[in-house]
């Protein structure tokens, strides 16, 4: 009897997770365009001027392209930028199949990939986000001369203690995977929601618009994978970008906020700012983690100055990525 009942429990959960699922979809359909790479489909959303200098802004770990148009940053720096904003392999609208590596290295690869398909050929700003400002760092590393400047928001930089989580290694576990993925993703996605959505805007409060569609994205199965895999392989990663922060001579902001439980100052933004050989650190007492959506024209300010700091090349960058260094 108790078993019947686990067993239709357990049913009913993965019906209402896979109707919900549907139902997000299709309130959060791509609001760009989908680019057909040889790694596969792209979701990326465009806006600003397109005769500006072009701004790859690069979302975090669990995070999606749509979160740069729905902040205020978007509209703030329109005026000053082509903006780009792809979704990261395996988040938003661009997909990455369960058991599929999900790496800084492969989202540099995808980034590059990007460039060439959109015909972007002058070197770019790039605007990276905590685990966007690892992918940012490590293409800067990888193609310099594609790169013009690097803003970087609350950035994870370094292979801190307690940076991977247990819960990444729960879908390499096949009967957890399934609980996880097909019946529990959603009060586990919202309460995850709420509690890492109160570490990353505190001390503000979470914007309405930016629970929902986290809500949306954050519960899908492939986003699930995509954000353990990273987390998995994170630590290892940063510990080979870390030598190399002091080779990367390019005009750079880092932002950071005194507030942030994410990734803290002092063990990523300050550090980060003192390896990084043009770098300036700007320092937010009353920031957390979210400053694209709390500090909006500070991180415009940092865009214009690095901008102004880093004059456009009068040499176009090759389509084709060159070679790893």
């Amino acid at each position: 009897m108790r078993r019947g009942l686990l067993a239709a429990g357990l049913a009913l959960g993965a019906v209402v997770t896979a109707l919900r699922t549907r139902h997000h979809e299709r309130r959060y359909p791509p609001r760009g365009r989908v680019l057909a790479l040889a790694d596969g489909p792209t979701h990326v959303i465009e806006g600003g001027a397109g005769d500006a200098p072009p701004v790859v802004l690069i979302h975090g770990s669990d995070g999606v392209a749509l979160d740069w148009p729905v902040s205020p940053l978007w509209d703030a720096l329109a005026g000053h930028a082509r903006l780009i904003a792809p979704d990261r392999p395996g988040h938003g609208h661009t997909p990455a199949r369960p058991g599929t590596p999900v790496t800084v290295e492969v989202n540099v690869r995808r980034l590059a990939a990007v460039l060439d398909a959109l015909e972007v050929r002058q070197p770019v700003l790039l605007l990276g986000h905590s685990y966007g400002a690892a992918v940012a760092l490590a293409f800067a590393a990888q193609f310099p001369e594609r790169v013009r400047g690097l803003v970087l928001v609350s950035p994870t930089a370094y292979p801190v203690p307690g940076l991977t989580r247990p819960l990444a290694y729960v879908p390499l576990v096949p009967v957890l995977e399934t609980l996880l993925t097909r019946v529990l993703l959603l009060p586990l996605g919202r309460a995850v929601a709420w509690l890492e959505g109160g570490r990353a805007f505190h001390p503000a409060p979470i914007p309405p618009e930016w629970h929902a569609m986290m809500l949306a994205f954050s519960r899908r199965r492939g986003q699930v994978h995509a954000l353990a895999w990273e987390n998995r392989t994170l630590a290892q990663e940063l510990g080979g970008l870390e030598p190399g922060y002091s080779e990367l001579h390019v005009p750079a902001a880092v932002l950071a906020g005194a507030h942030d439980r994410l990734t803290p100052a002092e063990s990523h933004a300050v550090p980060l700012a003192a390896a990084l050989p043009q770098a300036r650190l700007h320092l937010f007492p009353d920031g957390g983690h979210q400053l694209h959506w709390t500090h909006p024209a500070e991180v415009v300010r940092a865009v214009t100055d690095v901008l102004a700091e880093a004059p456009a090349s009068a040499t176009p960058a090759p389509l084709v990525p060159a070679p790893r260094r």
